[in-house]
């Protein structure tokens, strides 16, 4: 029964150990303080180092909420810095809506400009930049290697380019029609336009002094 109780508490201490450990790390670097006015191109965020060794980099997210504490938009941030054990050093990032004349609420303004609070979580610090990508989007479970926009104008970009080839393609069946040379046709819209040869093509219409040779 003692052996028990001994294991019990042993586990115990080894469970707090762990929590505390995960709570440390998620709490390695604090924000301390933020200011943005609403004509301001560049937010200023205060980090603390709570950790005993120096920070040189930091990983973070930032969630921008509107004064009812619902979520608007969320930024992700890494940043090559030095601070030291214990210290404090601010950072410039780019300000949130500033075509808009959004500021912090924290932030005295005498206008009546749109107000936001924000939501700061690490995301890791002293890390690779490789590993960057992989911290953010844990939260999201996605390690897409193209975000949707990318996807967009890669299918765009091909979609433009087989227009492009077509109109070729379409030179070269126009001109076999017409009972004319498809290189030179080809080689004249090279030199011109597709669009402009096959105009030119539709409006001589076939070549009725020559049947089966080209010219």
């Amino acid at each position: 029964m003692m052996k028990r109780n001994v294991l019990v508490f042993l586990f115990a201490i080894l469970a707090s150990s762990v929590f505390a450990l995960s709570k440390d790390s998620a709490n390695a670097v604090t924000m301390v303080a933020y200011e943005q006015s609403w004509i301001d191109y560049n937010g200023t965020i205060a980090l603390k180092n709570n950790t005993s060794e120096d920070i040189h980099n930091v990983a973070f997210v930032i969630k921008y909420l509107n004064m009812n504490g619902e979520p608007m938009d969320y930024k992700e941030y890494f940043y090559d810095i030095h601070i030291a054990p214990g210290m404090t050093k601010k950072l410039d990032i780019p300000a949130y809506e500033h075509g808009r004349h959004y500021h912090y609420y924290k932030t005295k303004d005498n206008i009546d400009n749109p107000a936001f609070k924000i939501d700061y979580e690490l995301k890791g610090y002293n890390v690779e930049k490789e590993q960057v990508t992989e911290l953010i989007d844990e939260d999201n479970g996605s390690s897409d290697l193209f975000p949707a926009d990318s996807i967009f104008w890669i299918l765009f970009i091909l979609f433009f380019i087989g227009i492009y080839v077509g109109l070729y393609v379409l030179v070269a069946v126009l001109a076999k029609k017409r009972h004319r040379s498809e290189v030179i046709w080809l080689l004249l819209s090279f030199i011109a336009t597709p669009v402009l040869i096959i105009i030119v093509l539709l409006c001589i219409g076939n070549d009725r002094n020559v049947e089966n040779d080209y010219y």
